[in-house]
C-alpha cells in the first residue's frame, strides 16, 4: 500500500487532511509502520497541505474566503471538483448529498478523504464545491495571524504534523501575508527558526544530509543497478 511504501522508503509525506482527529490517526498509523523497516519515526516528516486565509480579524478572514468562493460558477465547479476527487459529479443536484465514488483500482487517498469528510459533515455538493474552490480540497485555516498560529501549534503538539506544506490561495499577496504576519508569531513561540540552520532542503527538514547506504530507497536503487 501507499502507507507501507512511505514507511519503508520516503523522507517526506505531503498529506491530505481536513480535521485534527483523523490527521492524528493517519500520522500515528504511518509512524507506527516504520519500525519493522528499521526506521525511527523522526526519519519521516509529515507535512499536511494547508491553505491560510489571513485577516486582521476573523471576520475579515471569512470575507476573504467568501470572495474566493464567489468566483466559482456551477460549470467550473463541476470540473474543479471532478479533477480533485477523481469522478464526475455533474448531473447531481447542487443541494443534494455528495454522491459516493465509484469502485476504483489504485490510489484514491484524496478522493476518500474528501468524500468521508463530506459524508461525516453532512455536506451538500454545493458545500463541497465551496471547499474545493477555496483550496482545491486541501485544509483551509481561516483567521488572524494569532489564531492560525494557534491551530498550527496545536496540530504540531498533538502529533498530527511535523510541519506544513503552505499553499497560499494567490500570489504574491497571500504568500507575503503568511511570511510577514504568521511566521513572526510562530518565531515568537519558538516554533520556527530565525535563520537557516543548514545549506540544503534536507537540513531544513531535519533529515540526514545524505541518505545513508542502509536507507531502504538507496538499497533498492543499488540492487537495481547491480
Amino acid at each position: 500500500s501507499g502507507l507501507e511504501l512511505a514507511a519503508r522508503t520516503t523522507d517526506v509525506v505531503f498529506s491530505v487532511v481536513q480535521e485534527l482527529a483523523s490527521a492524528k490517526k493517519a500520522y500515528a498509523d504511518l509512524k507506527g509502520r516504520m519500525a519493522k523497516y528499521g526506521r525511527a519515526p523522526n526519519e519521516i516528516a509529515v507535512l499536511p497541505g494547508m491553505m491560510p486565509i489571513i485577516g486582521q480579524s476573523n471576520t475579515e478572514a471569512r470575507e476573504k474566503l467568501a470572495q474566493l468562493q464567489s468566483f466559482l460558477t456551477p460549470t467550473n465547479a463541476a470540473v474543479l471538483v471532478a479533477s480533485r476527487i477523481g469522478y464526475d459529479v455533474s448531473g447531481h443536484p447542487l443541494d443534494g448529498p455528495v454522491p459516493p465514488p465509484p469502485p476504483f483500482q489504485g490510489s484514491q487517498t484524496f478522493t476518500s478523504v474528501l468524500y468521508e469528510y463530506a459524508k461525516r459533515e453532512k455536506m451538500t455538493l454545493r458545500d463541497l464545491y465551496n471547499l474545493t474552490a477555496a483550496a482545491r480540497g486541501h485544509w483551509v485555516v481561516c483567521g488572524t495571524p494569532v489564531t492560525i498560529a494557534d491551530t498550527l501549534e496545536e496540530w504540531f503538539v498533538e502529533g498530527a504534523a511535523d510541519g506544513y506544506n503552505v499553499l497560499p490561495p494567490y500570489f504574491p499577496g497571500a504568500f507575503d501575508d503568511f511570511v510577514d504576519l504568521v511566521v513572526p508569531e510562530l518565531q515568537r513561540r519558538g516554533l520556527f527558526r530565525h535563520e537557516y540552520e543548514g545549506k540544503t532542503l534536507r537540513d531544513h527538514f531535519g533529515l540526514a544530509p545524505v541518505p545513508p547506504l542502509e536507507h531502504p530507497a538507496t538499497r533498492r536503487h543499488a540492487v537495481g543497478e547491480a
